[in-house]
This record gives C-alpha cells, sequence and structure tokens, in this order.
C-alpha cells in the first residue's frame, strides 16, 4: 500500500488537540491543534500542523512519500529532535517490536517542527503496516552517550479523525509517549 493510498482517510482540515511533555513523569501540556493534509506532486503526502506550548505557537509539517529505498535502513538524514537539538544521523534503528518499524511498504519522512527539530530537518524511516498505519523512526545524537531514537506513528483513522503519536527512545529505558495529536475533521 502506498503512502497516498494510506493516508486517504486522513486527507482535509482538521481541529483538535495536542498533549505534550518531555519525560514519562511529567504532567502533560494541553493545546489546541489544527492539520491540514494533502496529496503533493502525485506521490507524496504532506501534514501540516500547529499546536502551541506554554502559549507560544508551534508549527511543524512531514513530507512522506514511499517507493524504492523508503525503508528502514535507507540512508542519512540531519536534524534533531528538542528544543534546538543537535543534527541528527537520521537513521533508523533495527526494524524490530522495540523501533516500531517492522514489514509493510517503505516509508520515508522529512520532518520540520518549530519546536522539536528546530532549527534542522530529521529524516525518519519506516513502514506502512496492513492496519494503515505509518510508523517511522530515526536516532539522533544524546549530549552523552549512545544515541537516542524518536519515532512518530500516524493513524489514518476513517475518514473521521486521526492521530499522531511522538515517542523517544532513550537507551536503557522503554519507549514513552512525548507527544499525542488527535483530530476530528474540520466542520
Amino acid at each position: 500500500m502506498t503512502i497516498v493510498e494510506s493516508l486517504s482517510p486522513f486527507t482535509g482540515s482538521w481541529q483538535g488537540h495536542n498533549r505534550m511533555r518531555f519525560m514519562p513523569t511529567d504532567e502533560y501540556q494541553e493545546s489546541v491543534s489544527a492539520a491540514v493534509v494533502a496529496v503533493t506532486a502525485k506521490d507524496y503526502v504532506t501534514i501540516e500542523y500547529t499546536w502551541a506550548h506554554e502559549g507560544q505557537p508551534q508549527n511543524g509539517l512531514l513530507l512522506l512519500g514511499s517507493g524504492p529505498g523508503s525503508g528502514p535502513g535507507s540512508g542519512p538524514g540531519e536534524g534533531g529532535p528538542g528544543e534546538g537539538g543537535p543534527a541528527a544521523e537520521g537513521e533508523a534503528p533495527p526494524s524490530d517490536a522495540s523501533s516500531g518499524t517492522g514489514a509493510g511498504t517503505g516509508v520515508t519522512a522529512v520532518w520540520v517542527d518549530s519546536f522539536h527539530a528546530s532549527p534542522q530537518w530529521l529524516t525518519l524511516t519506516g513502514a506502512v503496516d496492513d492496519d494503515r498505519v505509518v510508523r517511522l523512526a530515526c536516532t539522533y545524537p544524546a549530549p552523552e552517550g549512545p544515541d537516542w531514537g524518536w519515532q512518530i506513528h500516524i493513524e489514518p483513522g476513517d475518514g473521521n479523525g486521526g492521530r499522531i503519536t511522538m515517542h523517544n527512545l532513550v537507551p536503557g529505558y522503554d519507549p514513552y509517549q512525548v507527544v499525542e495529536a488527535t483530530y476530528r475533521r474540520q466542520a
């Protein structure tokens, strides 16, 4: 299934809520969120979204494509999540249950976000699974020690709503959700 086929129920304009936290023991901070999901250049999907952190407007963009060379380990990129984090290697972690990537159609995404990835982009790779969920992952350099990981999961829903979650993978700990954005079709 191509990325366009997978995310077709999620195309359009959406309103919703964004929940974000830094660490798994932190309380989520909530804000209003909006998203526009569109097919572009025939074979790609863009997801533009807005949200806020401590009252400050934030926004982001995902550009997703499928096809040859779009899979775990298909090549390095740049960027780094976190507040102005360092440049990332952009390679997906090995394909296993903990990384969130696995069998399915290969996908590559470029992600920019004014808060999580600024000032550089992050390149993620992954797959569209049989359940239509897009699961993307990459690694990025930590301040000290081994690289950390980042995952983005896009659940297109059934045409009435969708969900995007983002997870941090810290070596030695279970992956934990950092962001959850839920959307309903804009009336």
